[in-house]
């Protein structure tokens, strides 16, 4: 009869309203930005203890030994990166294509010492920070 095709047309229009609900509803609450919670703000090892927390900023020089660039010389040669897919750009991640021309420039072309030269034109400092250590840079805008 009429009142049961209607009674079941209202069933199926409650259950497509109810399932869209549900959809709309799963995927606002998927898409908000979600934040680490960080109860105590500690980040150091070990537990928190405020007799670790050192506000000491101290200035340092950035050095770096010929053991530490003959060991990264030694990775950048035995670098093998993982084929990227075809067209994929850097869709998926870095492009191996192109990673290889990177690493070929760090090994053959880059002049690491220099690097380390420019990078103490400026002041450097570290200091601890809720148990992790930062390093600072300090540059002023010349007039």
């Amino acid at each position: 009869t009429v009142a049961a095709i209607c009674k079941d047309m209202m069933l199926i229009l409650v259950l497509v309203a109810l399932i869209a609900g549900g959809l709309i509803t799963f995927l606002l609450q998927r898409s908000g930005d979600q934040v680490l919670k960080t109860e105590d703000g500690w980040w150091g090892a070990g537990d928190h203890c405020e007799t670790q927390e050192d506000v000491t900023i101290w200035p340092f020089e950035v050095t770096t030994s010929d053991e530490e660039l003959e060991d990264l010389y030694r990775r950048i040669d035995q670098t093998r990166p993982v084929l990227s897919l075809e067209n994929s750009q850097f869709h998926y991640g870095f492009n191996s294509h192109y990673l290889k021309k990177v690493v070929s420039y760090w090994r053959r072309d880059f002049d690491w010492r220099r690097q380390v030269t420019r990078l103490n034109q400026y002041p450097h400092f570290k200091t601890r920070i809720e148990g992790g250590s930062a390093w600072l840079m300090h540059s002023l805008k010349s007039h």
